[in-house]
């Protein structure tokens, strides 16, 4: 092959190499930055789920600790929020959520507890029956925080 030929074509070929280099590197990028953005606003939208469920689990908990008939309409909405992290999370966090709606419809059929049982409970920090769930959804989250980088 003719040197000066094969001279253009190392040329040609080069500045085609390098041209491509610069939207290679912001395709990764953008792809990156893309996957971040994603992955924190699930983090957002699990954030507010688990705190909904924690606002309304722990409303019915006591709810069910002080009454032992209950209105099926206020157990609707936590079946719904369990729905919903069914949907969106990992197993560990459902079985957390599950356990809690059971304990929940459980404590209705039981004997009241006192204030008095209450404040004991909660001095001996044996009244926080939605702690396993919380920290499961903490795990739950540390792990997608670390998936975004």
């Amino acid at each position: 092959m003719n040197p000066a030929a094969m001279s253009a074509l190392a040329v040609f070929g080069g500045a085609a190499i390098g041209s491509l280099s610069p939207v290679l590197s912001n395709y990764v990028l953008q792809r990156r930055v893309a996957r971040r953005d994603l992955i924190n606003r699930e983090i957002a939208e699990r954030q507010r789920l688990y705190s909904d469920f924690i606002s309304e689990g722990t409303r019915l908990h006591a709810d069910a600790m002080t009454n032992n008939t209950f209105d099926l309409n206020e157990l609707v909405s936590l079946y719904a929020l369990t729905s919903r992290i069914r949907l969106v999370s990992q197993e560990e966090v459902v079985h957390a959520a599950e356990e809690i709606v059971r304990n929940i419809v459980q404590r209705y059929g039981e004997i009241n507890v006192t204030l008095e049982d209450l404040r004991e409970a909660a001095l001996a920090s044996k009244a926080d029956p939605l702690k396993r769930f919380s920290t499961t959804c903490r795990k739950d989250l540390q792990r997608l925080a670390r998936l975004a980088g």
